[in-house]
């Protein structure tokens, strides 16, 4: 699966909204409020019409909170009406088919309509009777992490709790898609995963299968300095060993550790269990659409320039679409193609450009060379000084105003006694005590 373009009518903040995405990887940039997240939500909305075609598997309808708002002035209120129709069109491959499917509210208490989603409905349904009869077709992986992709996970989730290990459970390539349009991430089911095949591992007599082998391998190119990765049966933890020769649980890991352990983990395994027909390369091979909100999530600048260069080696066939304030994350895409301005023009060359110009020219950042308290202050002290003079020739009646004036500008600034004693020196030598 790939979206090559989405139409938005109504949708969120949009009135219409036409975009355009890279085949490989995207970053959604724009300052706060212009819709970054709403443009995940409708390609969650787009990507989860796949899932209209699997019993059993939720898709992620058009909700009421969705439909635009317009505020009309009656006398001294405002009246909020919702603008109908709501509608997500895209455009894009499935299953390597050219097609457009659209999902459309048409009013209040309205359902999303799927008549004109009928084609991947169809495809979907085509593709859950091969998997039952057993029959060979590569699955598209399709998942969305929000922002509070990790808030409230309770420590028990990360944990297994039999010293023997999870039971076995048949399980089919369709789990793969349990939880895709949630944006919240399922620790518990990855770590029961991660714990499962270390038991065949062990069973097997040290063997690893294909699967577990990719995963553990994306999972130590993904998470900063690591150098292994396994399961502790008798704790019932996922272990990560380090570089510096450390080695942590799941739950002792930093926010940012976690949060790409758990993400990239998810990503790995819904690969593995879509596909596992491809073994070896089912991270390599699996393809589909991937939503992460604020990409650079609790990742430290180091780890940000490395992040998206990892992701997309490590999965080159899915299409990502992510979201970001970060600099370094836009100085590290390959082409301007890449990245998505809600609020201004894409520009070519932004592996040339250095963070202070990527600040500045796309991001309006006016001055990236020191901090905006201190650019403020530097402006105050240059409207202090030209007050002096002003009340240097004022009439004498008027001194006592221009030094109370003069003495409110620089009150915010008790904090940094030197900045304003430089001042009251100034003030001293022109108006005198």
């Amino acid at each position: 699966m790939q979206i090559n373009q989405l139409y938005l009518e109504n949708f969120k903040g949009f009135k219409k909204r036409e975009l355009n995405f890279h085949p490989q990887f995207n970053l959604v940039v724009g300052e706060n409020g212009t819709g970054k997240t709403s443009v995940l939500e409708a390609l969650a909305i787009a990507a989860g019409s796949w899932f209209l075609g699997l019993r059993g598997y939720d898709s992620r309808h058009i909700r009421t909170e969705d439909v635009r708002l317009e505020g009309y002035v009656n006398e001294a209120t405002i009246d909020w009406q919702r603008q109908f129709p709501c509608t997500v069109e895209a455009h894009g491959v499935v299953q390597n088919e050219q097609l457009s499917w659209k999902r459309t509210l048409l009013g209040e208490g309205g359902r999303t309509t799927y008549s004109d989603a009928r084609i991947i409905k169809l495809l979907a349904e085509r593709a859950q009777i091969l998997v039952r009869e057993g029959k060979p077709i590569t699955l598209p992986l399709i998942s969305y992490y929000g922002t509070g992709r990790l808030w409230n996970v309770p420590r028990e989730q990360a944990q297994i709790r039999d010293e023997k290990g999870p039971q076995q459970t048949k399980r089919s390539r369709l789990d793969g898609y349990r939880n895709s349009v949630d944006p919240r991430l399922s620790v518990a089911e990855l770590i029961a995963w991660i714990a499962q095949q270390a038991w065949l591992t062990f069973q097997q007599g040290g063997r690893e299968s294909g699967s577990y082998r990719v995963v553990r391998e994306a999972l130590i190119k993904n998470v900063h300095n690591a150098v292994d990765i396994s399961f502790d049966a008798k704790m019932g933890e996922v272990i990560v060993s380090f570089k510096s020769g450390e080695r942590q649980p799941f739950n002792n890991l930093s926010d940012g550790q976690r949060c790409m352990l758990a993400l990239v983990g998810d990503i790995a395994q819904k690969a593995a269990t879509l596909n596992p027909q491809l073994n070896g390369q089912a991270l390599t091979e699996t393809p589909g659409v991937v939503l992460i909100d604020e990409l650079d999530l609790h990742l430290h600048p180091a780890w940000q320039r490395q992040v998206i260069e990892n992701l997309r080696t490590t999965f080159p066939q899915i299409q990502f679409v992510c979201t970001t304030h970060s600099p370094f994350l836009i100085q590290s895409l390959r082409s301007g193609e890449e990245l998505l301005m809600l609020d201004g023009q894409p520009t070519a060359n932004l592996g040339d450009m250095s963070i202070e110009e990527i600040a500045r020219g796309i991001q309006g950042v006016a001055n990236t060379q020191v901090s905006a308290r201190y650019e403020e202050m530097k402006t105050v002290a240059r409207h202090y000084l030209e007050t002096l003079e002003e009340a240097a020739s004022a009439p004498a009646e008027k001194l006592a105003d221009y030094k109370e004036q003069l003495a409110r500008n620089i009150a915010p600034y008790a904090d940094n006694p030197a900045f304003q004693a430089f001042l009251e020196m100034k003030r001293a030598a022109k108006l005198g005590e």
